[in-house]
């Protein structure tokens, strides 16, 4: 399912929403299968036992909750049907590339973008270290670095009281998360908190756009990606203040590749 106009709808309207995607690597974390992720996050039982009460509560609990998935690969029907295993009603499924440029409705993701650019709603975004261009894309307020991966057995909960103190009483935020498979059980204990708040997993949707790094392998050109973003891209943002992001990008994501 498209979702990008509702999306859009829902930050116009500051509708609360959550999207997550949960793909690969948390479908193989909660099966408890060995190893981790290409992100070198590993699989871990407190993980596990996270993203299960996450996407149940999630699936059960908020009528207004959407989640990504794949629908192009031969696993994807053994996956979702995991999945429904875990939950009990049905799962509002959505295109895992919701609010990634890919190629595909990439007119309509702009406007998503600009709507979250230029929402008066405080904008939090919870990435690693290497995403301090996204402030400068759409107009983030607060941003609040977790490790590239394995940060979740141990530093949760000092993410997450970051986060907490970052929300005023009664204020309505958009959440953003570019955080690994934590994020997911971010978003569940921030929902339980604040449901009124806007949830939006971007995952890797702008390492490419802000590091120039690929960081999956099939992403778009960045010069592509910039002639799709024009509108939104401030004029400083080539500044060379920047080079080190980039130099440091090659050795810090798309490490599987």
């Amino acid at each position: 399912m498209d979702i990008t106009n509702l999306l859009i709808d829902s930050i116009k309207n500051k509708s609360p929403i959550s999207f997550s995607k949960y793909g690969d690597g948390e479908y193989f974390c909660a099966a408890s299968y060995p190893g981790g992720n290409c992100d070198n996050d590993l699989y871990t039982e407190k993980k596990k036992n996270g993203l299960l009460a996450s996407f149940k509560y999630m699936v059960d609990e908020l009528p207004n909750s959407y989640i990504g998935w794949w629908d192009s690969i031969p696993q994807c029907e053994e996956q979702n049907q995991f999945w429904r295993d875990h939950s009990e009603k049905p799962i509002k499924w959505a295109q895992y590339h919701s609010l990634f440029i890919d190629g595909n409705n990439n007119e309509g993701k702009l406007e998503m973008y600009k709507t979250i650019k230029y929402s008066p709603l405080k904008k939090i975004y919870i990435c690693n270290p290497l995403l301090v261009k996204a402030k400068l894309l759409l107009n983030i307020d607060v941003m609040i670095r977790v490790p590239f991966n394995n940060w979740f057995d141990n530093n949760f909960d000092d993410i997450l009281e970051q986060i907490k103190q970052s929300i005023e009483p009664d204020e309505q935020c958009i959440i953003m998360t570019s955080a690994g498979m934590g994020a997911k059980v971010l978003i569940y204990e921030l929902s339980k908190l604040f449901p009124n708040n806007i949830y939006l997993d971007f995952g890797s949707a702008l390492d490419k756009i802000c590091t120039k790094r690929t960081s999956r392998g099939w992403e778009p050109s960045y010069e592509q990606l910039m002639n799709v973003v024009k509108d939104i891209i401030p004029q400083e943002w080539d500044d060379n203040i920047y080079d080190p992001i980039y130099e440091e990008a090659k050795h810090k994501l798309g490490i599987h590749l």
